[in-house]
């Protein structure tokens, strides 16, 4: 009686509705996550541009006319950098860079999270449902991989940012971008670097 009085007011959910709507929201969330990263890529390049072009000047004004912006040894890795940013912004936002990735990144041995559930002897068949979302059947193994998806594009992003500070580092490298990277490169051999890319498309 208690039971079905309870219930009645809080009647339980359709689980698979609930994965459903978590579903829809993380495939909407990617698609502002695609804008904000090929903002955060083309801010990056023009930056260090103008970080480039900024220092050219004030040298210029210091030293003498003949001075070459090419005399600093770090010249020509911003340059590259900042252009590289640039170009995998709009890599990004028109997707061919995202399927060059894909095809670079995918021979890369990485999901190494889901081989820490073999010993546990959980069927192969769902960990492979998981693993690809092209074989998800049931929505709540959509989930687990969007959930895998998300912490992927952390570490796509964290990598991101790390390299352009460690290049852009002007004279002692901080501890703390070299913590990041390795951090980035852990999460993303766990999480996969390519998991997060299908969902930019």
């Amino acid at each position: 009686m208690i039971s079905r009085s309870f219930n009645s007011i809080f009647p339980l959910p359709n689980f698979d509705d609930v994965f459903i709507s978590i579903n829809s929201f993380i495939e909407l969330l990617f698609g502002y996550l695609k804008y904000v990263f090929f903002g955060i890529l083309l801010i990056i390049g023009i930056l260090t541009l103008f970080a480039l072009r900024g220092k050219f000047i004030l040298e210029r004004i210091r030293y003498s006319k003949e001075e070459k912006l090419s005399d600093n040894p770090m010249t020509k890795p911003r340059l590259i950098l900042g252009t590289f940013y640039i170009v995998f912004a709009f890599g990004i936002l028109l997707d061919w860079f995202t399927y060059f990735l894909l095809v670079v990144l995918d021979p890369l041995p990485d999901r190494f999270i889901f081989n820490f559930f073999t010993p546990l002897e959980i069927d192969p068949f769902a960990l492979n449902n998981v693993s690809d979302i092209s074989k998800a059947t049931y929505p709540y193994e959509k989930t687990i991989y969007y959930g895998v998806a998300i912490a992927s594009f952390m570490a796509l992003l964290t990598i991101t940012l790390s390299l352009w500070q460690i290049i852009n580092k002007q004279g002692q490298i901080s501890k703390k971008s070299i913590v990041s990277l390795i951090m980035g490169i852990v999460v993303g051999l766990l999480m996969g670097f390519t998991t997060c890319l299908p969902l930019f498309l």
